[in-house]
């Protein structure tokens, strides 16, 4: 099990770094070639299918849009180093991601009754971020390269798209750094399963 979690995690730091030459190639080579055409189509395009439908066993039973200090995400982080918890983290060094201790950074927790299983289940995924889709009063859960899957909805309303809307600002905010966090109980303070996201564009080249 040990060896799989460390090769999920090798695999999206691979992928993160690939992300991230491509872009700084592309800012750095490909603009300043003679032949270079803005708003050419990328050769690299990756498909964004439509979400699916979310497997029972990783739907949860409530959620609610939270945020944390950086600092008090650090220490849930901290938990995943001693195996307290499932989940992944960043190497926001590697991202080039500085963030102030105080900073508040946006997340979705989500309580189950089966909260352990859900977020062993989870830790199979390669989990990258998660979107409010507004127009359709949804959650988009986007894991691996291109699987989207719909993993939850509301009633739209003005104020819950408010809602919405002022937390996908609040990930701006804070550079695309989210979270997604398991509990028994949204009021609980203890996760099972936590996970730091990033949301990144697709590579331009």
């Amino acid at each position: 099990m040990l060896c799989l979690l460390i090769v999920l995690e090798l695999c999206f730091f691979q992928c993160l770094s690939l992300l991230l030459w491509l872009e700084e190639r592309y800012e750095t080579v490909y603009t300043r070639h003679p032949g270079f055409q803005k708003g050419s189509k990328p050769l690299l395009a990756v498909d964004n299918p439509f979400p699916m439908e979310l497997p029972e066993n990783l739907v949860g039973e409530k959620w609610a849009f939270v945020q944390l200090p950086f600092s008090a995400v650090q220490e849930e982080i901290s938990s995943l180093d001693s195996n307290l918890v499932f989940g992944a983290s960043l190497d926001l060094d590697l991202l080039g991601i500085e963030i102030d201790d105080k900073t508040l950074i946006p997340g979705l927790a989500v309580a189950s009754s089966r909260a352990k299983p859900l977020a062993a289940w989870m830790n199979g995924l390669e989990v990258c971020s998660i979107e409010a889709d507004l127009s359709r009063a949804r959650l988009i859960l986007s894991v691996g390269i291109s699987g989207r899957y719909i993993y939850a909805t509301y009633n739209k309303t003005p104020e819950t798209t408010s809602e919405a809307e002022a937390w996908e600002a609040a990930k701006k905010d804070s550079g695309g750094l989210h979270f997604l966090a398991i509990q028994g109980d949204l009021d609980s303070d203890d996760c099972v399963g936590f996970w730091l996201l990033l949301d990144l564009p697709s590579p331009p080249v």
